[in-house]
C-alpha cells in the first residue's frame, strides 16, 4: 500500500490530494507541524478525514506517528520557503508548487478530485475568514469590493464560517444569512450544491476549487499563492472585479 505524509494547512493538503491520485491510491498520515498556521492534531481536522476516505483514491486517513511513508509531501515546501524569502514566484499557487515537486502537469488537477453528496441551500456561497487570527494570517484583500459582491448577490447568498466570521461580515459588508455546518464535510457539501463560490485564500476555497465550481476570489496581496487559471474562475485583486451573472 502506498503512503503519503503531510503536514500543512487544511488547504494545503486539499491543493495536494490530485498527486495522490496521480501517485496511486494509498493511506494519507496527517502530520501535526509546528510550521503551519495551525498544528493538525486530530481534533482539528474538522471533518477532512471524513470527506477525503469518500474519495476513491484515500484508503484511509490516520495520524502520523513518525512511520515510514513512501512519499513525504511536505518536500515541496523547501522551494516554496526559498521563493518567498527571495520574492521570487509569488503568483505561483500552492496547487502548482506541489504538482511541480513530482514532475506531474497542471493538467492533473483539471477534473474535479473531491466529490461529495451536494446539499442545495443557496445559489451562491460566501466565505471570508480572518477574525480570531493573527494578523499576519488575515488572507484579506482591501480593495476587494464586497460591498458589491453583497448587493449583486446577497439576496441569493449564505454565509459559511464561524461565527465570529459572519458577525464581522455583516457588520462590514451586508447582511446575509449564516448556514451552521458542523465541520468543513457539511460545508463542502453545501459548496458543492452552489453555483458561484466567493470567498477569501481560505480551505473554503480549496474545497470550491477540488469540486470546480465557478469562484470568485479576494486575492491576498501580501501571498498570492491560491491564483488558479481557469474558465470559471475570477482572481479579483481590486475594486475593477468583473462579478459574473448567475
Amino acid at each position: 500500500m502506498i503512503t503519503y505524509r503531510h503536514a500543512g494547512d487544511r488547504g494545503d493538503i486539499i491543493a495536494a490530494l490530485p498527486i495522490i491520485r496521480q501517485l496511486g491510491a494509498g493511506v494519507l498520515y496527517i502530520e501535526a507541524s509546528s510550521y503551519t498556521r495551525e498544528m493538525l492534531t486530530p481534533d482539528k481536522w474538522l471533518g477532512l478525514d471524513r470527506l477525503f476516505r469518500e474519495q476513491p483514491y484515500i484508503a484511509d486517513v490516520r495520524e502520523w506517528r513518525r512511520e515510514s511513508v513512501t512519499y513525504n509531501l511536505n518536500d515541496w515546501r523547501s522551494r516554496w520557503f526559498k521563493a518567498c524569502r527571495m520574492g521570487t514566484d509569488r503568483e505561483k499557487s500552492l496547487l502548482q508548487y506541489q504538482l511541480e515537486q513530482y514532475g506531474i502537469p497542471l493538467s492533473a488537477a483539471d477534473e474535479p478530485w473531491i466529490k461529495v453528496e451536494p446539499v442545495k441551500v443557496a445559489r451562491v456561497v460566501l466565505n471570508r475568514t480572518g477574525p480570531g487570527r493573527q494578523p499576519h494570517h488575515v488572507y484579506h484583500g482591501h480593495e476587494f469590493p464586497w460591498h458589491l459582491v453583497w448587493k449583486k448577490y446577497g439576496k441569493d447568498a449564505v454565509f459559511i464560517g464561524t461565527r465570529d466570521e459572519h458577525e464581522v461580515f455583516c457588520g462590514t459588508c451586508g447582511e446575509v444569512p449564516m448556514v451552521e455546518t458542523k465541520d468543513l464535510y457539511e460545508a463542502a457539501q453545501v459548496i458543492a450544491g452552489c453555483d458561484l463560490f466567493v470567498g477569501n485564500q481560505s480551505v473554503c476555497f480549496w474545497l470550491a476549487e477540488a469540486m470546480k465550481k465557478r469562484i470568485v476570489l479576494e486575492v491576498w496581496r501580501g501571498g498570492p499563492n491560491c491564483l488558479i487559471q481557469r474558465h470559471g474562475v475570477i482572481n479579483g485583486w481590486d475594486r475593477n472585479v468583473v462579478l459574473p451573472d448567475l
